[in-house]
């Protein structure tokens, strides 16, 4: 249920994107088909980009950052919605999601009770049908009901057919031969994923106004005179309609068809306004794709690729802990939303076997049930290293910047221990002895504080990992 929501809020964000720049840009141009191929663009990619995943590239420059940044954003947002439906209680999250299927099944109901009766409508009431040499099939009615079609059939007026039958039928034939009820089938589709979303239904109206100029531009350009056309487009205006779900005579605003067929053609040049909309659907895919977050590897102590954990032979390794969800970002924040695979092979010196002689004693613990603290005089840990942040003098020289992680063992005294600092650069080569001074700077800091807090373990002190991220930054 709750991927069902993220689904349709993915699917709205896409068109929501990529429909408001088109009708700033291309609404009014007098690119029909392109428009058209355009908006049902927008409906497919809007069904489609959720379905997708993409892996979080790794952040090399500001581009990648940004786009890694986006997907984690989307990570926590799809897991705030995935945590929260998955309570046992029935909550907010549930009568939304009940919400949403209730009305996701009401508009199914309802296209589907129109696309019957346009079968009706076609079907009764008939005086004669003919079936032409195309395959088309013309249903001739009663009356003086403006013409309308639907998939391979056209329904026309007893009147019309012997009034105005050629600019009736190559109309009709106009959004036959262009496939216009698949285009009203695909709307459907989405209306229903995105009953709750307005926008849906202005593309709807988008899409069905390029049918009608579309077909109405078919009419001219077989010789129709245009004031004759147009006349005959605001005689009809006036009678309704008893299909509206199906392609109409008279379906768009007869002011704006008329206004469209005046206009000038649209310049060649202005067809380049489309490739504006491209990097508008890269960002949506960056958005709307569910990101593979790759969990993070720790080979004896040290970040590792998957290329090396998968080439450690089997034999090789002594133990492996797997994090998971809170257990992983704790530790080790955005790094770990994939989890967290932490591998200690025989050729690394264990804990437990420098230990041999009380093995759970002197473990060397991930998660405990109480966590080690910083607790200085009083001092929050971020005013601790903002005091006794000592900034390399090479390294401000160089105007080198960098985040640097160090990573130690909580003794069960509070001492600090097996201190290893990692530094992450935000600068361009060439600096590593820079780099080297930050590392060496952060370690001397964490090796000065007071005594920590130890972890717990039922009711004991233990040994546990921690780790603090030291940002130097230029002021």
């Amino acid at each position: 249920m709750e991927q069902m929501l993220i689904y349709t809020l993915k699917s709205a964000l896409v068109l929501t994107l990529l429909y408001l720049p088109y009708t700033l840009m291309l609404r009014h141009e007098r690119f029909f088909r392109m428009n058209r191929m355009t908006l049902l663009g927008i409906l497919g990619v809007a069904l489609i980009f959720p379905l997708c995943k993409t892996h979080v590239p790794e952040v090399t420059d500001r581009l990648s950052a940004t786009i890694a940044n986006t997907q984690i954003m989307v990570y926590r947002a799809e897991a705030v919605i995935t945590t929260a439906g998955a309570a046992r209680s029935w909550g907010v999250m549930e009568w939304i999601a009940f919400v949403y299927v209730a009305g996701l099944a009401l508009v199914v109901a309802f296209r589907l009770w129109q696309v019957m009766q346009i079968r009706r409508i076609i079907r009764s009431g008939s005086l004669w049908k003919q079936r032409e040499a195309d395959g088309i099939t013309i249903y001739c009615h009663e009356g003086n009901e403006p013409p309308l079609s639907w998939m391979r059939s056209i329904v026309i007026s007893q009147y019309d057919y012997n009034n105005n039958p050629r600019e009736m039928l190559l109309h009709e034939r106009a959004h036959i031969g262009c496939h216009h009820s698949f285009d009203i089938l695909l709307l459907m589709v989405v209306e229903a994923v995105q009953w709750w979303n307005p926008l849906v239904y202005m593309l709807g109206s988008s899409l069905r106004d390029v049918h009608e100029y579309e077909a109405d531009n078919h009419v001219l350009s077989q010789g129709v005179e245009l004031q004759a056309y147009q006349q005959l487009l605001v005689r009809k205006a006036l009678a309704g309609t008893s299909c509206p779900f199906a392609n109409n005579f008279n379906r768009s605003s007869i002011a704006k068809r008329i206004a469209m067929m005046r206009r000038p053609d649209s310049s060649p040049w202005m067809r380049s306004k489309l490739l504006l909309l491209l990097p508008l659907a890269m960002v949506a895919l960056v958005v709307a794709a569910s990101p593979v977050i790759e969990p993070l590897i720790i080979i004896d102590g040290v970040e590792a690729t998957s290329y090396r954990y998968h080439d450690l032979p089997e034999d090789s390794i002594h133990d492996m802990q797997v994090l998971r969800g809170v257990a992983a970002t704790t530790f080790y924040g955005d790094k770990g939303l994939g989890g967290v695979i932490i591998v200690n092979t025989k050729e690394w010196p264990t804990d437990t076997a420098m230990r041999a002689d009380d093995d759970e004693t002197y473990e060397v613990f991930v998660i405990a049930e109480e966590m080690p603290r910083f607790v200085g005089d009083g001092q929050t840990i971020n005013e601790y290293i903002n005091q006794h942040l000592v900034y390399p003098p090479d390294a401000i020289m160089q105007n080198v910047e960098a985040d640097v992680d160090v990573r130690f063992v909580v003794e069960r005294d509070g001492s600090l221990t097996d201190i290893v600092a990692v530094v992450h650069s935000t600068n361009q080569p060439h600096q590593e002895q820079a780099l080297l001074q930050l590392c060496e700077s952060a370690e001397q800091l964490v090796a000065g504080m007071p005594p920590w807090k130890p972890a717990r373990q039922q009711g004991r002190n233990v040994r546990a990992r921690a780790e603090l991220n030291i940002s130097y930054r230029l002021q």
